[in-house]
């Protein structure tokens, strides 16, 4: 069985279209387990589980985990994934992910592009309901990185990053496939088979959106990257439209 946690926030706007990705790409049984807040219950339907929670991210990973695990039906070697609500298949990921799987206890998406990120991405994880109950991480803020910039920075799954670096186990990065680019980090496909949007249920604002030009009056810095989101916001609409009338982009984003 695979099991599949993911987050959808105050927008019902991507779970038909990350759900009919996966009816479509997935040959195995799974289940949808998902915490869905500020969303009416009348679209918990299609999923497996749901359940408005109202934490942040990181906790309802962890809480979404642990309820999977504590299921009955659930073996330790069920698959886990971790994915957010505007994450979904192209391709067949199954084969792909258990390849690696043979490989490493752990897969994820590695953002590189996002100045130089070092840690699994909570927008698609995948391991074992066993080895994460084994592993006792938690995808919680960790320590800091320093990032090509220079500059120290953490987010959630630094910690997930740290636990795996102290036992010495090894993870397999799932890297950016796209050839061309809408934008450095948002509208990413993955390994040739996982699709993030990127930043669907906020303003679209990112570290690689920041003035490296560091003696910038800072209102100035402000004014540019609230520019800078707003054209990423107005392309993240216009994908959207395309999905919503069956027009799949992603082919664009992979052309030589």
């Amino acid at each position: 069985m695979i099991h599949l946690a993911t987050i959808h926030y105050r927008s019902a706007a991507w779970i038909d279209l990350q759900l009919d990705h996966f009816e479509r790409h997935t040959g195995e049984p799974y289940r949808v387990w998902a915490c869905v807040d500020g969303v009416d219950r009348s679209r918990f339907a299609r999923f497996h589980h749901a359940e408005h929670f109202g934490e942040g991210i990181a906790q309802e990973f962890d809480y979404l985990a642990d309820l999977i695990a504590a299921d009955p039906e659930t073996e330790p070697d069920d698959l886990l994934v971790f994915l957010h609500g505007d994450t979904f298949p192209i391709a067949d990921w199954v084969g792909p992910v258990r390849e690696m799987l043979g490989r490493v206890p752990l897969a994820g998406i590695r953002r590189d592009e996002n100045l130089g990120e070092p840690h699994p991405h909570a927008c698609f994880t995948v391991t074992t309901s066993g080895f994460w109950q084994e592993l006792g991480s938690d995808w919680t803020r960790g320590p800091r990185w320093v990032g090509t910039t220079g500059v120290p920075v953490t987010d959630i799954g630094a910690t997930l990053w740290s636990d795996l670096e102290a036992a010495g186990i090894p993870w397999e990065p799932i890297l950016r496939s796209n050839t061309r680019n809408l934008h450095p980090m948002w509208f990413g496909v993955y390994g040739g088979f996982m699709y993030h949007h990127g930043a669907a249920f906020r303003l679209p604002i990112s570290r690689v959106d920041s003035d490296p030009t560091r003696d910038d009056p800072l209102p100035i810095r402000k004014a540019k990257r609230l520019r800078i989101a707003l054209r990423s916001q107005r392309i993240s609409r216009r994908l959207h439209r395309r999905l919503l009338a069956g027009d799949e982009f992603f082919d664009e984003l992979l052309s030589p």
